[in-house]
């Protein structure tokens, strides 16, 4: 293997290592013997790719950030042109397996806990932040052809929505289903272009078997999830919504 090769493969060694301690330890308690132990080097391999543990972090940070960016941008190339159908597969990426597991929430959380007094970690998680708005306000300035103020204002609001659902599934992945939260993420759609809205409960999205602690839960019921988005969007609007408690899992 050439050298650059080897060179790369180790510190993706050692990132994956830094992420599983963050995820099992938390970001204080995570020190260069934890990863150099969990990637099986040296903590004189260590300190070879990386100046400080504090540099391993904020690499560790870009990795997992990258990571998500990827996963949204290409369910968004692989969804049609029209922006419910876009809105409908960022939220289905969001609540997928890859992204809503609850190792890669704990991680996220520990690094969002930082934020506020490490300006790295903050601006790299608003530069992420920025860009998931920015592609849920075009879904949005779109689909009723509304100003871009009110669709960025529906942006702002559904990513808050996302992660505190994502909050309610790192606290409770055994009795919390992801597609239980994806269709509260499709009510609160519905509900801003005045369409019918109906929300699956908790109890009979688990009753289906989509919990898992470590995201190796059932097969993904997607089509079905396509089938009821595409069935709200052809409904007569009529000013009439059937809303049971849209927002109670909004923490």
């Amino acid at each position: 293997m050439p050298r650059a090769d080897v060179k790369d493969q180790r510190k993706g060694q050692l990132i994956a290592a830094a992420l599983e301690s963050v995820a099992k330890r938390g970001l204080m308690e995570t020190t260069i013997t934890h990863i150099s132990k969990g990637a099986g080097m040296s903590r004189g391999i260590v300190n070879f790719y990386f100046d400080s543990k504090e540099m391993m972090m904020r690499e560790a940070l870009k990795t997992i950030i990258d990571e998500y960016e990827s996963a949204w941008k290409d369910a968004l190339k692989s969804s049609d042109d029209e922006p419910h159908a876009r809105l409908i597969a960022l939220i289905d990426c969001h609540f997928s397996k890859k992204l809503c597991s609850a190792k890669r929430l704990n991680v996220m959380s520990a690094f969002w806990g930082h934020a506020a007094s490490q300006s790295a970690y903050r601006n790299q998680l608003e530069a992420a932040d920025a860009l998931i708005e920015q592609a849920f306000t075009g879904c949005f300035a779109h689909l009723e052809a509304s100003d871009l103020a009110s669709a960025a204002h529906a942006a702002r609001q559904l990513h808050a929505l996302i992660r505190g659902l994502w909050l309610s599934f790192m606290l409770n992945p055994q009795t919390v289903s992801r597609e239980s939260l994806a269709m509260e993420c499709y009510s609160f759609v519905d509900r801003l272009r005045g369409a019918p809205v109906r929300i699956v409960s908790d109890r009979s999205a688990v009753a289906a078997g989509d919990s898992d602690v470590s995201g190796e839960g059932a097969k993904s019921e997607k089509p079905a999830r396509k089938a009821k988005a595409k069935a709200a969007k052809d409904a007569p609007v009529d000013g009439q919504m059937d809303i049971e408690d849209l927002f109670s899992k909004f923490a």
